[in-house]
C-alpha cells in the first residue's frame, strides 16, 4: 500500500492520478488532467503541434514535482494514439522523459484496447459485453466474455481526429464513423447485450443526461441507460442547430464542447450497428487497466466492493474483523442495501 502514480499521456488530455496502492480496489488520492489537445492536427499535418507539445511538456514538468511530493516511487507513464501516430512523436517522448526523470511507453492499438478492456474487469464483475474507449485520436473496441477479452480493434475515430479529418463538419463525419464500423463484422455479437463506454467525451454525455433528469446522484460509475435512452440523448445533437442550446451542456468542460457533437455521433452509429440492451458509463478505463494488470491472479478475481471494505478498515485502524457485524462482506453487505450511504 504505497502511493502509486500514472501519467495518461492522451490524444486530448495529459492526466495525472496518484493511487494509495496498487490493489484490487485503488483509491485515487490526487487527480489532474490538463487539456492540451496534442492530437489535434495529427490527421492532416502528421505531426503534434508546437503549442500541444509545449503545454503537454508543462503539465509533464509540474506532475514530477506533485510526485516527488505525493512519496511516489512507483510512476507509470503512457502515451496513446497521438503520440503514436505522430511524425514528431518519437522527439516528444525523448523530451517528456527528460520533464519526468521516468521512461514512457507509447501504447500499441492493440495494448491500449487490452488495458481499456481490464479497465472494465477492475470495475465490474463478470463484465459481459463490448466495451469502447473513445478518446482524442482512436476508439478502442473490446469485446468481453464474462472478463474474458475475444475480439478488439483501434479504429481511428475520435474527436479530434474526426474534427481534423472532416474540417469540423458533422455531415461528412457519419460516412467515415459508418465507414469504419463497417471493417468489424464482429460488432454484431453486441446485439441484446451491454456496451460499456468509457472516456471523458462520453462521461459528459452522461453528465448532460444526468442534468436533463434531474438525476439525485453524482455517481457516474455503473450509470446506465437504454439503448433507446442513449440515442435519444446522441441524437439531440443532429436535432439542434446550436449545440449549445441544449440543456446541460454548459456543465461540461468548455474544451470538452467542441468534441461531445462528434463523440455523440460515433456513440450513435455504434448503437445503431450493434444493437445492445444497454449502455453502461464506466469511470475506469486504461490507467485503472494498467493497476489491474499489475495485480495477481488472486487479487483480480476478488470482488472489488469487499477489497475496498477491507483496505479501507486497515488503512482506517479499523478491525477488519468486527466492521459492520460480518467482516468486509458485512459491510459490503450493508453498502448494498436500498437507501445505504456509501
Amino acid at each position: 500500500m504505497e502511493p502509486i502514480g500514472v501519467i495518461d499521456i492522451g490524444s486530448n488530455s495529459v492526466r495525472l492520478v496518484v493511487y494509495e496502492g496498487a490493489v484490487r480496489a485503488p483509491t485515487p488520492v490526487f487527480n489532474e488532467k490538463v487539456l492540451c489537445g496534442l492530437g489535434r492536427s495529427v490527421a492532416t499535418t502528421g505531426s503534434l503541434g508546437t503549442e500541444a507539445v509545449e503545454r503537454a511538456l508543462t503539465a509533464l514538468t509540474r506532475f514530477k514535482v506533485i510526485a516527488r511530493i505525493l512519496s511516489v516511487k512507483n510512476l507509470r507513464v503512457i502515451a496513446t494514439a497521438a503520440v503514436r501516430d505522430a511524425q514528431n512523436g518519437r522527439e516528444f517522448i525523448e523530451r517528456g522523459e527528460r520533464a519526468l526523470g521516468v521512461s514512457i511507453e507509447v501504447l500499441s492499438g492493440e495494448k491500449e484496447a487490452r488495458l481499456a478492456a481490464q479497465g472494465i474487469m477492475m470495475g465490474f464483475i463478470d463484465a459481459d459485453g463490448i466495451a469502447g474507449d473513445l478518446g482524442g485520436g482512436s476508439l478502442e473496441l473490446i469485446d468481453l466474455a464474462q472478463d474474458r477479452l475475444k475480439e478488439a480493434a483501434t479504429l481511428p475515430l475520435g474527436g479530434l481526429r474526426l474534427i481534423d479529418t472532416t474540417g469540423n463538419k458533422i455531415e461528412r463525419a457519419m460516412e467515415v464513423i459508418d465507414g469504419a464500423l463497417a471493417s468489424l463484422p464482429w460488432l454484431g455479437n453486441g446485439e441484446g447485450r451491454t456496451f460499456y463506454a468509457v472516456g471523458g467525451t462520453w462521461r459528459s454525455l452522461a453528465k448532460m443526461h444526468m442534468d436533463q433528469s434531474h438525476y439525485p446522484l453524482r455517481v457516474m460509475q455503473g450509470y446506465r441507460l437504454s439503448s433507446r435512452e442513449a440515442l435519444d440523448l446522441c441524437e439531440q445533437f443532429r436535432r439542434v442547430k446550436k449545440p449549445l442550446d441544449l440543456p446541460g451542456i454548459m456543465g461540461v468542460a468548455r474544451a470538452r464542447r467542441e468534441v461531445l457533437p462528434f463523440g455523440a455521433l460515433v456513440l450513435e452509429r455504434l448503437l445503431r450497428r450493434m444493437q445492445p440492451r444497454q449502455v453502461v458509463f464506466s469511470v475506469f478505463g486504461i490507467r485503472e487497466g494498467l493497476i489491474y494488470s499489475l495485480l495477481p491472479p488472486h487479487e483480480q478475481i476478488r470482488d472489488p466492493l469487499i477489497s475496498f471494505c477491507e483496505d479501507y478498515a486497515r488503512q482506517r485502524s479499523r478491525s477488519v474483523e468486527h466492521d459492520s457485524g460480518g467482516g468486509a462482506s458485512g459491510m459490503a453487505s450493508w453498502c448494498s442495501k436500498p437507501g445505504s450511504s456509501t
